[in-house]
């Protein structure tokens, strides 16, 4: 009895809807819109940060890294490694990890190939296997032992053609020979990260310091020890390394971070809680609306009620009526939601920038979100059919049967039932503007920003050079100049240098300090700074503007005093009002070809350039940086920046050629311009700021319908009284006037509480802003008046439609 009900119930909401084909191609719109809109974001949702990771146990596994003193975080020293590796008692693996991107030689040309150097025991923490050959073995981590390689299955694929018959064979890297020894698992967490290549991490004894902090480390914990018991233990470890070698580790720590709250960055986090509130806020917008509209319908039929009802309908019986209308158009609605969500999460996925995921990221169309979709479905048309259908269901009989109105009472119910839900998509609506103008006017903030040189015609290029190549920094400078002179002597380039590290690709080295004419006091507590070795050209490639003194020259070679530049920053913040023209700075000596430092070297001050932006766009503070020469300190971590004279797309393929003539097994990996790199840099922030200002424009064109019924609807249900007002001598001016007031009363206050609203989410937003203040007045003022001048012309055309209302037509109608 109850299926045939629920039947007859759908059949009778069917042909009902059918009927209205306006109301219900609106519905479906709206609907779609925004069921589609939170079922692709949430599809991110789901796949970064609610899916286990596809990794054995992966609540065991954690990330192990150093704690300097004041800081939080930081990269590990060899010796300290070894001891917290061979002491800890917590830990079932333990495993080193640094970069270990290398040159594929013996191909058609030569390829960089982006990898990672392990310990041994690294595939065995995130329990990952060989899905043809193995992983590496005990021993292979050691000097001598080392020369094997695995594959990721994309690189093998693409690379080899899937060929098997690469096991065991010998490919070159970096000019030696390696065996490969195994291939990845397709389309695992490891297949779709950053690298493409692992070798074993060999500490060599000329490597075993405790002052070089250059790699990071993974570990997995026994069987039942807990965070806290781990970090009591390597603390203790950490507290006797310290008491042994206070020069190198005094107030030295570590830290230990669950992987599952490191994988994914804070930024990326409250990006994606940001866009899935955007939605959310969209989709209450579009659920008040369709609830007005039912609320219109419910005052249409209301004769069709009361006479149900006098036929013996009960109340619940024409309550589920109503409600299955709804649940009808919702169900339609998701499933055309599905496809508009599933064409968004594709398109997502596109436009995102490289790597903005992390690989043990997984968005897809799975189970969890086609769940999501269909609970989203059914809460919306229970929401959005329930006040309606109550409203519609409390019709008195007698005045129900005689007019289709539900009587005054009724009327004014619905009516401050519409006014919340308008009020309620104002709020809303302000909200999502807000935060859409505080993006824009971020995002025009970090295009804007101050670079510290011209990046103009300037190409950049890497320039990977095996560490063992050469055996002295002599040697490799020899072979710089040689490229140098190649490149320079190209049409169309002005100005050839070499860089450790490029603008806005970060630090690079960074190195402790110490102020020569200053005592010291504490060796392993010393402030750091950035160290850059470079060309003496690289100030001019770049356009750094100089300060004070003078920059690097050709006569700062090695033998001569050694000389440094320092940015503003360094400067301001350790030499105050002092000049630092003469003044001395002790920085240890980066050892050629071995990760270690030695002896210290007093870097004398010869000049003071401006700030470099050498990390992220929205740093706000500049960061303290000494220039050196790569005659005095050699490195073999280079990239190429060249000024050219004219567009630099064109210069790519010369410059090619002429490298590839002086070595053919010099790879020049990802050349692009530094606009290019500005360019990418801002494309998280591009990409946040496009798609809330989509949600937003949806936003204030729902918001404005909705006004636009309700005001329409007031308008409707005033007719007696404009028309009795009109005949006491109202002109139409103060019909205008009177509509107007009350419709923008009722904006005003959806404004008020949409600022509120503000107010409540600055803090999602705090992070992710540059240049501006989540409550920046200046954007509240303007999204007030942009969202109502919006409302005005929303309310003005049924405003106007009143104030040309026949008096005696409209007391007719009545």
């Amino acid at each position: 009895m109850m299926f045939s009900e629920l039947l007859q119930d759908v059949r009778f909401g069917a042909r009902t809807l059918r009927k209205s084909p306006g109301f219900t191609t609106v519905a479906l719109a709206t609907l779609a819109v925004g069921i589609g809109a939170n079922t692709a974001i949430f599809s991110f949702v789901h796949g970064v940060m609610l899916k286990p990771l596809p990794y054995a146990d992966p609540e065991r596994i954690v990330r192990v890294l150093e704690k300097p003193p004041g800081g939080e975080r930081n990269g590990i020293s060899t010796l300290n490694y070894l001891d917290w590796k061979n002491q800890n008692t917590v830990f079932e693996y333990m495993a080193a990890q640094t970069g270990g991107s290398v040159t594929l030689t013996g191909v058609d040309e030569p390829i960089q190939l982006r990898g990672l150097r392990v310990s041994a025991d690294y595939f065995s923490i995130f329990g990952v296997s060989a899905a043809l050959g193995r992983t590496f073995a005990a021993g292979e981590d050691q000097p001598g032992q080392d020369r094997v390689v695995v594959l990721s299955h994309a690189f093998w694929q693409a690379q080899f053609g899937g060929d098997q018959t690469l096991l065991g064979r010998t490919i070159t890297l970096d000019g030696q020979s390696h065996t490969v020894i195994g291939i990845l698992p397709e389309s695992s967490a490891f297949d779709r990260g950053w690298p493409q290549i692992w070798r074993p991490l060999a500490f060599a004894p000329e490597n075993h310091t405790r002052n070089f902090h250059w790699f990071g480390s993974m570990a997995k914990l026994k069987p039942g020890v807990t965070l806290q018991q781990a970090r009591a233990n390597l603390d203790a470890i950490a507290a006797r390394i310290a008491q042994d070698f206070p020069d190198s580790n005094k107030g030295w720590g570590v830290t230990i971070d669950p992987i599952v709250e490191t994988y994914v960055g804070k930024d990326l986090r409250h990006s994606i809680y940001l866009l899935f509130s955007a939605v959310g806020a969209v989709l209450l917008i579009g659920c008040a609306n369709l609830a007005n509209l039912m609320l219109v319908r419910g005052l249409a039929r209301d004769r069709e009620v009361a006479l149900r009802a006098a036929l013996g309908a009960g109340r619940w019986r024409l309550v589920r009526q109503f409600l299955t209308e709804s649940i009808l158009l919702a169900g339609a609605g998701g499933a055309l939601g599905l496809g508009v969500g599933f064409a968004t999460m594709v398109a997502l996925k596109q436009v995102l920038p490289k790597y903005t995921l992390p690989p043990e990221a997984n968005v897809t169309f799975d189970g969890g979100v086609l769940a999501f979709a269909v609970g989203l479905a059914l809460a919306t048309g229970i929401i959005c059919g329930l006040i309606p259908a109550l409203q519609a269901t409390r019709t008195d009989l007698t005045t129900g049967l005689k007019q289709a109105g539900g009587g005054a009472s009724a009327s004014r119910v619905r009516h401050r039932m519409r006014t919340v839900l308008v009020v309620s998509e104002v709020a809303l609506a302000f909200v999502l503007l807000t935060s859409a103008g505080l993006f824009l006017r971020s995002f025009a903030k970090l295009h804007e920003v101050d670079l510290g040189f011209d990046s103009k015609n300037v190409l950049t290029a890497q320039l990977p050079i095996p560490a063992n190549r050469f055996e002295t920094g002599d040697a490799l400078n020899t072979y710089l100049r040689q490229i140098h002179d190649a490149v320079a002597a190209l049409p169309g380039v002005e100005e050839v240098s070499f860089t450790s590290a490029l603008p806005m690709r970060g630090w690079g080295y960074g190195m402790p300090f110490q102020r020569a004419d200053r005592p010291l006091v504490d060796r392993a507590n010393r402030n750091a700074c950035f160290f850059k070795m470079v060309s003496p050209s690289y100030f001019e490639a770049l356009g750094l503007k100089l300060r004070q003194g003078r920059t690097l020259n050709e006569r700062d070679r090695k033998g001569t005093p050694p000389v440094t530049v320092i940015t503003e920053t360094m400067r301001r913040r350790y030499f105050g009002k002092e000049d630092p023209i003469g003044k001395r700075i002790l920085i240890q000596e980066i050892a050629f070809g071995r990760t270690s430092l030695g002896s210290e070297i007093p870097w004398e001050v010869v000049g003071v350039v401006a700030d470099e932006k050498v990390g992220s766009l929205s740093d706000k503070e500049g960061s303290p940086g000494v220039y050196v020469t790569l005659e005095q300190s050699a490195t073999a971590y280079l990239s190429l920046v060249i000024r050219c004279a004219g567009d630099p797309a064109l210069l790519h393929r010369p410059i090619r050629q002429a490298v590839n003539k002086i070595n053919p097994d010099q790879s020049l990996p990802e050349m692009k311009t530094l606009e290019q790199i500005k360019t990418e840099s801002l494309g998280g922030s591009r990409l946040s700021t496009i798609l809330i200002g989509v949600f937003a424009g949806v936003a204030l064109l729902l918001a404005s319908i909705g006004i636009y019924g309700v005001i329409s609807y007031s308008v409707a249900q005033r007719t007696r009284e404009i028309g009795i007002r009109t005949a006491l001598g109202a002109d139409s001016g103060s019909i205008l006037w009177l509509v107007l007031r009350h419709a923008m009363e009722t904006v005003l206050l959806g404004m008020l509480i949409g600022t509120a609203g503000v107010f409540a989410v600055a803090q999602l937003m705090t992070t992710l802003l540059f240049g501006v203040g989540e409550r920046d007045p200046l954007t509240l003022l303007g999204v007030g008046v942009i969202l109502g001048s919006v409302a005005l012309v929303a309310c003005f055309l049924p405003a106007r439609r009143a104030a040309r209302l026949d008096p005696i037509v409209a007391l007719r109608e009545e």
